[in-house]
């Protein structure tokens, strides 16, 4: 939230930096635009998910560190004018990490309510996923004849998509003092959250229709989710994100 507000005050300032050179109105040359960018996300997360399914008629506890790292996106974009410089401004943007981790159970005992023994396992590959659809409001300033900047701000629409554990099947015999698990159970679970976005984007235009350019946002969006046997566990997505790309003009 810090990081929307620090880039809502920079588009501000850049909005008064070129204060001077609106005075005359450089207009906004046709009617929109096309982006393809390749962009980075460069925070990780770490969360740690607590779950407790039903074994041997009791509640379980197992434990799994979840490390989200940083990575890149494809992103796409276009933008049509709807008076003067305003205009509206459509993207979307996918971004997915996998990981795979070890567990921690706390494993009930089959005969002794009450007691329960300690196992862990690999949890296999899990991932996760976040798409999003950006709805901004776009500001076009033209400040020279080959060089665009543009504020963009509005709600960003995500689904997020996270793997977790299920539950475990447990390898034990008699007299059960000790505990195995042959199998984990994954279970994907998907919300979706909306956020506020502010960025900038600035394009050079290497002809009159195609050029390349950069933006630089922060759109971060957060869903609780519901994990085995109970109980929710926050996962956030976004988040500051840069990138370029190519841009044509219409």
């Amino acid at each position: 939230m810090k990081m929307t507000k620090w880039l809502v005050v920079v588009c501000v300032v850049m909005s008064a930096g070129i204060a001077d050179a609106q005075a005359q109105v450089i207009p906004w040359k046709g009617r929109g635009y096309l982006s393809v960018n390749f962009g980075i996300q460069p925070q990780s997360r770490d969360l740690t998910e607590v779950s407790a399914p039903e074994i041997h008629g009791d509640p379980a506890t197992i434990t799994v560190p979840h490390h989200i790292g940083s990575g890149a996106f494809p992103d796409f974009a276009v933008g049509y004018r709807l008076w003067q410089n305003v205009g509206v401004h459509v993207g979307y943007s996918y971004f997915s990490k996998t990981e795979s981790q070890t567990l921690v159970a706390q494993i009930p005992h089959p005969a002794f309510g009450g007691e329960s023994r300690t196992a862990s396992a690999p949890t296999g590959e899990l991932s996760h996923s976040e798409s999003a659809w950006h709805t901004h409001l776009v500001w076009m300033i033209p400040l020279a004849e080959k060089f665009e900047a543009a504020i963009l701000v509005g709600p960003s629409f995500y689904s997020i998509k996270q793997d977790f554990i299920e539950t475990v099947t447990p390898v034990e015999t008699e007299p059960y003092n000790t505990v195995a698990i042959s199998s984990v159970a994954v279970i994907k679970q998907s919300e979706s959250a909306v956020s506020f976005t502010a960025g900038v984007d600035g394009t050079y235009l290497v002809t009159p229709k195609f050029g390349v350019g950069a933006f630089l946002r922060y759109s971060g969006a957060s869903a609780d989710m519901p994990l085995s046997g109970g109980g929710t566990i926050t996962v956030e997505a976004g988040g500051l994100q840069i990138g370029g790309g190519l841009r044509y003009r219409f």
